[in-house]
């Protein structure tokens, strides 16, 4: 009778420590974390304009589906407000791992180095960080490919009509940029119908994007093409065009030939009326897929391999709007 009652005390006290362990089974995320807490990812962007809100997008759905949290912050184009951000991402609300899109990436590298030694995984989408030792991994399209993308648009027009152009540049700290104005620049050259006819640095900012076309326009009228290195830039450019009377659709003789990349809502509507030309659409539902996936591997100490990812945008052009349209971002939405 005392051996029956010891054992069944042994049952009950094996029983009720069973119950404190966790479970052996967890979700994409590991069950979001320990005791049932939903891990969180820190995501801080640059700005918030058109692409940003679809690239935010595109993480909140993949996190959702992977069963994190996501702490969202904005630094407003100011590299040290970006720096505090991550900072507090890390060191005060104590993120599980930080996804960024640098407003500098030079000065993005110190964030990265804070992020390894707190053992916090450090992802990067849409722009290109310089020092990628503590980088987990980066997603970024290919702005090379990108730029030779709109030169062949342009080689393409030139064929029947002469180009004289007028090219607008985006921040020069940006490799976005820099690929975009290189890319574009190597494969035009030597064209002999394609005429650079003036370069207008931006800086990533609309009144600059605004003076900088009207002043080329009204210098020299002969001008007939923009590239936009981005959507983000085209209302911009849309303005200078109306008050110079030469935003007019294709076949009108006043038409000037437009190029822009991205894929937002803007581009979408301009090619739907006829006056932009073509859309270099990035592949904005790849970087929150890919750096989500990146995220639960390295949570889960596997290796994040590749380390680096290039995604080449979509040309979206008059010809195949019917029937690429709905591949585009900002077309969809």
């Amino acid at each position: 009778m005392k051996r029956f009652r010891i054992a069944r005390c042994l049952a009950v006290v094996v029983a009720a420590a069973a119950s404190l362990l966790p479970a052996a089974c967890g979700s994409t995320a590991d069950s979001g974390g320990s005791a049932g807490k939903k891990r969180t990812i820190g995501v801080s962007f640059d700005l918030l304009n058109a692409i940003r809100q679809a690239e935010k997008g595109s993480i909140q759905k993949a996190a959702e589906a992977a069963g994190y949290s996501v702490e969202f912050a904005v630094a407003d184009q100011d590299a040290q407000k970006q720096a505090a951000q991550i900072q507090d991402f890390i060191q005060t609300k104590k993120v599980d791992a930080v996804i960024v899109i640098a407003q500098d990436g030079q000065q993005i590298a110190s964030s990265a180095s804070l992020a390894k030694a707190r053992n916090v995984p450090f992802l990067a989408i849409d722009r290109a960080v310089a020092d990628q030792q503590n980088v987990t991994f980066q997603i970024t399209g290919d702005p090379v490919a990108d730029g030779k993308a709109v030169a062949a648009e342009f080689v393409a027009a030139a064929k029947t009509t002469p180009l004289r152009v007028l090219e607008l540049v985006g921040g020069l700290t940006d490799q976005n940029a820099i690929g975009r104005r290189d890319g574009f620049n190597a494969a035009v050259t030597g064209q002999p119908n394609i005429t650079l006819a003036s370069q207008v640095p931006t800086d990533w900012k609309p009144e600059q994007a605004l003076d900088g076309t009207s002043n080329a326009l009204q210098k020299d009228p002969a001008i007939n093409a923009i590239y936009v290195p981005s959507d983000f830039l085209l209302p911009s450019v849309q303005s200078a065009l109306t008050a110079a009377g030469r935003l007019a659709p294709i076949g009108d003789p006043k038409h000037v030939f437009l190029v822009t990349i991205d894929g937002d809502q803007n581009g979408c509507k301009a090619m739907q009326a006829k006056t932009l030309d073509a859309d270099i659409a990035t592949p904005v539902d790849d970087f929150g897929r890919q750096s989500v996936a990146a995220v639960t591997a390295a949570l889960g100490g596997r290796p994040v391999e590749p380390k680096s990812v290039q995604a080449k945008g979509l040309t979206l052009n008059q010809a195949n709007y019917a029937t690429t349209s709905a591949q585009v971002w900002g077309c969809a939405s």
